[in-house]
C-alpha cells in the first residue's frame, strides 16, 4: 500500500513551509535590529538616509503618473534621455511591479523590499532541506550587513533576489533542467544591466552548463549576451541616468587597454588600488580600531573585513573540499565574482561603497558555502565571524517612526506645490515640474512631501548659494537665514510656502 504524501511534501506545502520560514527570518532579525515593534508607525521622512527618499519619490512618479515629470538628478544635472536619477529607470520599473500592492505612500519602497526579500529566500531555498536552511540563516545572522540592509528604503533586496534566482538557476542546469539556462541568463541580464559589475555573476551559468556536443554554442551564446548586456548598461549609465558628479566611474584602465597600451593599463590598476588600500586604511579600518569614527566609517571598515574573512573561509572549503573530491564550482565562481567586484569597487568607485556593496558580496559568500557545505560552512561561517565582531546585532539607524510636528509640515508643503503645480497643467518643460533642494540646510525627509511626479536636484547648499551657478528648477527648498535663502531673494524669486524648518521658494 502506497504511504500517503503528506501536505508540507507537496509542491505548495512546500512552498507555504518555506515561506513561512522567510517570515520568521524577518521577523526576528527586524526585532533583534530595532528592538520594537511598529507601534509608533514607521514613517521613513524621518530616515537618515538621503538616497531612499530619491528612490521614493521616483517609484511614487511611475505609480501615479507612469513616470517622473520632472528631472531627477544633482546641481541640475539631468539625464540625456528621460527623467530619472543616477540609477535610471530599470530599478524603479521592478520596484513599480510589488509597489502597485501598496500604492505611493511613504514606506512603499520599504514594503517592495519585504517582498523581493522573501522571494530571495524562496527562490534559493526552495530545494534545500531544513539542514541547508538553518546554515543558511545562522549564517545570515552572524555577517548580519544583509539582514541590515533589507530594512531600508534603498534597492539591495532587489539585487539579493536576481542573486538568488542566478544561483538557484545554476543548480538546476547541473541537474540538466533546461528552464534553468533561460532564468540564469535572464537574471544575469538584469543585474548587469542596473549594476554593470553583474556581468561577472554570468560565470555561474557558464561554469555549470551542461556538457557535450552544444558545449561551444552554450559558451558563445553566454558570452554574446553578457556582451551586450554590459554595452546595454554602459549605454544606460550614460543616457538614461543623470551623471553623479560625486563619485563617477573611473575607466581609465578600459581606456588605455583600448589604446593598446597595456602597461599603462597595469600601472594605474595597481597605482589606483594600491591608493584605495592606503584609504582604506587612514580613513576607516584605523579610526575603527581606535573608537574615534562615525558609524558610516565603522560599518565601511566591519564591510571590507567581513568580504576578505568570507573570502578566506570559502577559499579553506574549496581546498579541504577539493582534497576530499568533493564539488567546488559554485565555490570557485563564488569566490573570482567576489574578488573581482571587490577590487572594481576599490579602483573603479570608492572605498566608501563597500558600506553598500559588501551586503552583496557577503550574501554571495554565505549563500554558496551553506549549499554546498553544510557542515563546515555551519560551523567556520559563524565561528570566524563572531570571534572577529562579536554579536553586533544593532543597526546603523534608529527605526524611522512617526513625527507630528514635521508631518504638519509636509502637510503644508504638499498643498502648496499642488496648488501651485495645478497652474501648470500642460506645461512640458521638465524644469517646471522639478524642485531644487539645498543639501545641508534642510533635512531630505520634506523632500517626500513633494506631489507624485515632480523632480528633485540634489544640489548642494553652496551650489544654490554661488549665484554663477543657473537654477533652473522652478521651486527650491532652503533653510531660513541662509545663504541659498539670501542668493534666491537677489534673484527676485518668491515665498511659496514657509514653514518653521524650510522654506520653498518659486521662481517669479
Amino acid at each position: 500500500m502506497m504511504q500517503k504524501e503528506k501536505p508540507w511534501q507537496k509542491p505548495w506545502g512546500r512552498l507555504l513551509c518555506t515561506a513561512g520560514c522567510g517570515v520568521a527570518l524577518l521577523l526576528a532579525a527586524f526585532f533583534i535590529a530595532y528592538r520594537s515593534t511598529l507601534a509608533n508607525g514607521l514613517w521613513f521622512p524621518m530616515s537618515t538616509n538621503s538616497d531612499e527618499v530619491m528612490y521614493n519619490r521616483q517609484l511614487a512618479a511611475v505609480l501615479a503618473q507612469g513616470g517622473p515629470q520632472g528631472y531627477f538628478g544633482y546641481n541640475e544635472n539631468h539625464a540625456l534621455i528621460g527623467h530619472y536619477s543616477t540609477w535610471g529607470p530599470f530599478v524603479i520599473w521592478l520596484y513599480a511591479i510589488p509597489g502597485i500592492l501598496f500604492g505611493t505612500g511613504y514606506n512603499t519602497v520599504f514594503w517592495c523590499n519585504m517582498v523581493f526579500s522573501l522571494l530571495c529566500w524562496c527562490v534559493f531555498t526552495w530545494r534545500m532541506d531544513w539542514k541547508h536552511q538553518l546554515t543558511f540563516a545562522l549564517g545570515l545572522f552572524c555577517a548580519w550587513l544583509p539582514l541590515r540592509q533589507i530594512f531600508t528604503g534603498t534597492s539591495e533586496p532587489l539585487h539579493f533576489f536576481l542573486l538568488a534566482v542566478v544561483l538557484a538557476a545554476s543548480r538546476a542546469i547541473a541537474d540538466g533542467k533546461r528552464s534553468g539556462t533561460a532564468a540564469a541568463l535572464l537574471a544575469c541580464t538584469v543585474e548587469t544591466v542596473i549594476r554593470p559589475y553583474g556581468v561577472v555573476l554570468f560565470l555561474f551559468p557558464l561554469v555549470f552548463g551542461r556538457k557535450g556536443n552544444f558545449r561551444k554554442l552554450q559558451v558563445a551564446g553566454t558570452a554574446g549576451v553578457a556582451a551586450a548586456a554590459v554595452l546595454f548598461s554602459l549605454w544606460g549609465m550614460n543616457t538614461l541616468a543623470a551623471p553623479y558628479s560625486e563619485q563617477s566611474l573611473d575607466f581609465t584602465v578600459f581606456t588605455r587597454l583600448g589604446q593598446g597600451d597595456i602597461l599603462g593599463a597595469a600601472g594605474y590598476f595597481f597605482q589606483k588600488l594600491f591608493a584605495a588600500c592606503i584609504s582604506l586604511w587612514q580613513d576607516y579600518l584605523r579610526p575603527t580600531l581606535y573608537g574615534c569614527a562615525d558609524q558610516y566609517t565603522v560599518d565601511a571598515a566591519h564591510g571590507f573585513l567581513r568580504v576578505l574573512l568570507l573570502m578566506a573561509v570559502v577559499l579553506a572549503l574549496c581546498i579541504y573540499d577539493a582534497m576530499k573530491k568533493c564539488p567546488i564550482r559554485g565555490k570557485v565562481c563564488a569566490l573570482i565574482c567576489a574578488g573581482v567586484i571587490f577590487l572594481a569597487i576599490l579602483v573603479l568607485y570608492n572605498p566608501m561603497q563597500l558600506r553598500r556593496y559588501s551586503a552583496f558580496l557577503c550574501l554571495l559568500l554565505i549563500m554558496v558555502a551553506s549549499a554546498e557545505d553544510i557542515l563546515a560552512a555551519g560551523v567556520c561561517v559563524p565561528l570566524l565571524i563572531l570571534l572577529m565582531f562579536p554579536a553586533r546585532f544593532t543597526a546603523a539607524d534608529k527605526l524611522p517612526a512617526y513625527n507630528a510636528v514635521m508631518d504638519q509640515q509636509m502637510q503644508q508643503i504638499t498643498q502648496a506645490l499642488q496648488r501651485s503645480q495645478s497652474q501648470l497643467e500642460g506645461n512640458e518643460d521638465p524644469w517646471q515640474h522639478t524642485l531644487t533642494f539645498a543639501y545641508g540646510d534642510v533635512h531630505y525627509g520634506y523632500l517626500y512631501a513633494l506631489p507624485a511626479g515632480m523632480g528633485i536636484e540634489f544640489d548642494w547648499n553652496v551650489y544654490v548659494a554661488d549665484p554663477e551657478n543657473t537654477i533652473y528648477s522652478r521651486y527650491a527648498i532652503v533653510n531660513h537665514g541662509t545663504e541659498a535663502e539670501a542668493r534666491l531673494q537677489k534673484d527676485g524669486w518668491q515665498v511659496l510656502v514657509s514653514t518653521e524648518n524650510e522654506i520653498i521658494y518659486e521662481r517669479p
